[in-house]
């Protein structure tokens, strides 16, 4: 029987190396090729950003999933050996790897707080011990086990994060019909700001870069109106790149 597993990761990079986003893309892959599962998508994962919190730029953990047969056993090894063989020194990676049924209101409650409180590393490690969760530290001080436990519930949570990896996604460019956009991708659905689902012949503006959120478990595009001409509607995502968002601050 095929069941889901979430495998998360953070503290895997530093300053000039390939960030922890990039890093889950290719475990993904990996996992793939190997045979383990078939992809679910990435999710990115904004935790607090506060000086007392060592990070590398923003704070972020990610968590990929995948549809499987295996049981989690099988993820582990092949997990360690990458993250190993990727290790930056002056990082501090995590890894979690567990399936949503595992993780408890006290595990989700964890990720939630995640976002808005200092945690401590003995926290995370007394959490999933308690709850038979696969946790471990791959290098530095480890306390890249905060966020990768974190990234796994809140992507049960559900309802925080962003896709940074989907089936599809990164091959759409320019103007598409919503109609379009849901054939190319794994996306559910494309709403507004209100939450309105947009119908199929709707036109989305990709800006050539679509990142859907996590909407009750699901990825949904977010758009917002872009313009209204000739009584044609052209919407955007309401997601910007990082820079985009400098940008509109400056």
């Amino acid at each position: 029987m095929q069941k889901i597993i979430y495998i998360g990761i953070d503290d895997t990079d530093i300053i000039g190396s390939v960030g922890t986003g990039r890093m889950a893309r290719d475990l993904t892959d990996r996992l793939v090729r190997l045979g383990l599962g078939s992809p679910l998508g990435v999710t990115r994962h904004q935790l607090l950003v506060d000086d007392r919190i060592p990070y590398t730029s923003h704070n972020s953990s990610l968590c990929t999933g995948l549809l499987t047969e295996k049981p989690i056993s099988e993820f582990q090894q092949p997990c360690i050996t990458f993250l190993k063989a990727n290790f930056k020194e002056g990082s501090d990676p995590g890894l979690c790897i567990c399936s949503p049924d595992e993780l408890n209101d006290e595990v989700i409650a964890f990720g939630l707080k995640a976002q808005k409180e200092v945690l401590k590393k003995s926290q995370a490690a007394s959490l999933a011990a308690e709850n038979r969760i696969f946790l471990i530290e791959l290098g530095g001080t480890g306390g890249g086990i905060i966020g990768a436990l974190a990234g796994v519930a809140l992507r049960t949570e559900g309802s925080s994060g962003r896709y940074v990896d989907l089936p599809g996604i990164r091959d759409i460019t320019g103007t598409v019909s919503v109609s379009e956009l849901l054939s190319r991708t794994d996306i559910d659905s494309v709403q507004n700001d209100i939450g309105t689902i947009l119908g199929d012949t709707s036109l989305i503006d990709s800006r050539d870069w679509v990142r859907p959120s996590l909407v009750m478990g699901k990825p949904v595009l977010r758009v917002r109106l872009k313009s209204s001409e000739n009584r044609e509607q052209i919407w955007t995502s309401v997601e910007r790149r990082e820079r985009e968002k400098a940008g509109e601050k400056n």
